[in-house]
C-alpha cells in the first residue's frame, strides 16, 4: 500500500482542499438554520400522517387555535402557505367540519375563518404531539436557555424582515 501524500498544496497551487478538510457549512448559519428546520418539518411530516393531517393543515389548525375569526390574509401571513394551497385545504378542511368560513357582516370581500368543535378537537390531540417535538428539541435546556433560544430565534427573524 503506498503512503498517503500529507504534503499541504504549494503556495499559489489551485488544488482545492478535500471536503473532508473543510466544514460542511456548519459555520455558516443561514444553512444549519434550514437544515434544522428540514429536521423539525420531516419529523412532524412523519408523526402527522400517523394522525391523518398535512402539514398544511396542521398549520391552519395551529393558527385558528390563536383566535376566531382569522382572515385569509392573516392565515397566509402566519400559516406560511400560499393562497391557492391554503384554499384548497380550506374548502376541504370545510367539507370535514374543521373549519367554518363566515362572509364578514358589511363586507362581503372579507372572510373570517373559525375552528369548529370538532377542528378544536383534532388540533388539541395533534398539538400533544408537537409540544413533545419541542420538548425533545430543548432537552437539556435549562429555562433560561429556553428563553434565550427563543429571544435568539425571534431576532433573526426581525432581522430578515427589516
Amino acid at each position: 500500500m503506498a503512503p498517503r501524500n500529507t504534503k499541504a498544496p504549494a503556495a499559489g497551487s489551485k488544488t482545492p482542499p478535500k471536503s473532508t478538510d473543510r466544514p460542511l457549512f456548519d459555520d455558516f448559519l443561514p444553512h444549519l438554520i434550514a437544515r434544522l428546520a428540514y429536521q423539525l418539518n420531516d419529523d412532524l411530516i412523519e408523526k402527522l400522517r400517523r394522525e391523518g393531517i398535512n402539514v398544511t393543515r396542521w398549520r391552519i389548525l395551529a393558527v385558528l387555535s390563536m383566535g376566531d375569526g382569522i382572515t385569509i390574509k392573516e392565515i397566509i401571513d402566519r400559516a406560511m402557505v400560499q393562497q391557492s394551497a391554503l384554499s384548497r385545504a380550506l374548502m376541504r378542511m370545510e367539507k370535514e367540519n374543521l373549519v367554518r368560513r363566515v362572509p364578514r357582516p358589511g363586507d362581503a370581500r372579507c372572510v373570517d375563518v373559525y375552528l369548529t368543535e370538532r377542528g378544536r378537537a383534532l388540533f388539541n390531540s395533534l398539538n400533544i404531539v408537537v409540544r413533545r417535538r419541542e420538548q425533545r428539541l430543548l432537552e437539556g435546556f435549562s429555562p433560561a436557555q429556553t428563553a434565550a433560544a427563543f429571544a435568539l430565534i425571534r431576532r433573526l427573524s426581525r432581522n430578515m424582515r427589516s
